[in-house]
């Protein structure tokens, strides 16, 4: 008897999966005639120099036809606050988001308020636990995608590009005649490192190693760091190929070219450096914070533009802001985008976490320049590093030159107060399931 109801429950599921997987996407109509298109996309947990023309070609395309800045650093090495500063232009110290399984609150500055309003339909796709609506990113959105759900046992945790990517080009297919403001974010090179084909075949005949201990057990018995790398790698391609299929289907249509393309990543991850071993979040360190930023829009950004200043990731929404019309915020790129102004250096104030699901949350904070990083622990402990000498950040001092401490203190003073995150079961069991809790 369990046995049929189990069977009925199960036939059931599969029915209304057939049911929604094959409805025809509702078209929704934007009320703009002009103004450009616009796709923003996040890639999760992607370093900077994980971008290169053998491993993200699609990538080094849309920047050798649009501009690329090489020292853009985010707020945050978690995805939460991170993606906030990207959508919304405020850093954890301002939006007091600082931690995985917070709910955002309502937030009218982001970047879905503002198409919205502009008169964009707008659609966003995500691929992980922390982005989904349940934590209030589907705000403003006309269509929100986070359908993680893997049959009648409860939400997935992730799920792959090629997923995400299929439900977008099913939505931008509909939507391709109308002024569209899409956001799409790529989960996979996210550990654990297994991209689609590649096996979990490392050698495992060495010391064990400190993997993050949420992994599976096939991969905590591989010994080589150097497979770790190479499987990371494996899955910003995978990204890229998937980003890629967006692109052609856009170019296809005869609207990539009307389009605001914009490249980005949360956060990177530590490939070894500092004893840290394919994680990201506990640590300030480079390379967590320095990520990948590209923007493509023909005609009004500067074709082959390589920008070397030090750019934060909240800079994003005012620089869409002011390129679609709707104002001229300040710390926007524009100018320099269109060539009319050099690129200069902005200050980035990155924030963490000590203890990952802590009530409340103890933070580290890291006032970064061009040629300094001051780092100060929730324990009080302060550490100067500089990035001229010492670009590893292998030797730190006890204290900065100069006026950056008093500068560092003075945002740290006039900060939010940090939002508890949620403590429900679901939201950590999940949040477990990634790496999030400890």
């Amino acid at each position: 008897m369990i046995r049929q109801q189990l069977w009925g429950l199960m036939l059931l599921a599969a029915v209304a999966a057939y049911l929604w997987g094959s409805g025809e996407p509702k078209h929704l109509e934007s009320s703009r005639s002009t103004g450009p298109n616009v796709l923003l996309i996040t890639l999760d947990t992607t370093r900077a120099d994980a971008i290169s023309a053998e491993q993200t070609p699609w990538v080094m395309r849309m920047a050798n036809e649009g501009a690329q800045f090489s020292l853009a650093v985010s707020t945050a090495p978690i995805t939460q606050p991170a993606h906030l500063g990207i959508l919304s232009g405020e850093p954890p110290i301002r939006s007091g988001v600082v931690t995985n399984g917070t709910h955002i609150g309502d937030r009218p500055g982001m970047l879905s308020h503002r198409l919205k309003a502009g008169g964009w339909v707008t659609a966003a796709f995500v691929s992980a636990t922390p982005l989904t609506k349940r934590f209030g990113w589907d705000q403003g959105w006309d269509h929100f995608g986070d359908n993680l759900s893997e049959g009648i046992f409860g939400p997935s945790r992730e799920r792959s590009s090629r997923q995400t990517v299929d439900e977008a080009l099913d939505w931008l297919a509909v939507h391709k005649g109308e002024r569209f403001g899409v956001w799409l974010h790529l989960f996979d090179p996210h550990g654990p490192y297994e991209a689609p084909g590649a096996g979990v075949d490392g050698p495992t005949d060495g010391p064990r190693l400190d993997l993050p201990g949420y992994w599976p057990e096939a991969h905590l018995r591989i010994t080589d760091p150097a497979w770790f790398v190479t499987a990371y790698g494996a899955e910003v391609a995978e990204v890229d190929r998937q980003l890629g299929r967006v692109i052609s289907r856009l170019e296809q249509w005869g609207i990539l070219d009307d389009t605001v393309v914009v490249i980005t990543a949360d956060h990177g991850e530590s490939l070894t450096e500092h004893g840290y071993l394919f994680d990201h979040g506990d640590h300030l360190f480079d390379a967590s914070l320095r990520v990948p930023l590209v923007l493509r829009w023909p005609g009004h950004i500067q074709a082959g533009l390589k920008a070397d200043c030090l750019t934060p990731t909240t800079v994003i929404l005012p620089t869409l802001v002011e390129l679609l019309g709707l104002g001229a915020p300040k710390r926007s790129l524009a100018s320099v985008l269109d060539g009319s102004e050099p690129c200069v250096a902005i200050p980035v104030l990155a924030s963490t976490v000590s203890e990952r699901f802590a009530d409340p949350p103890p933070i580290d904070h890291a006032y970064r320049t061009d040629d300094l990083k001051r780092v100060v622990a929730a324990s009080g402990k302060v550490q100067c590093f500089d990035l001229v000498s010492d670009a590893a950040e292998l030797a730190p001092t006890s204290e900065c030159p100069g006026d950056i401490a008093a500068t560092m203190d003075a945002l740290l003073a006039t900060g939010a107060a940090a939002t508890r995150p949620q403590t429900d079961r679901v939201t950590e069991e999940q949040l477990r399931g990634l790496g999030y809790i400890e």
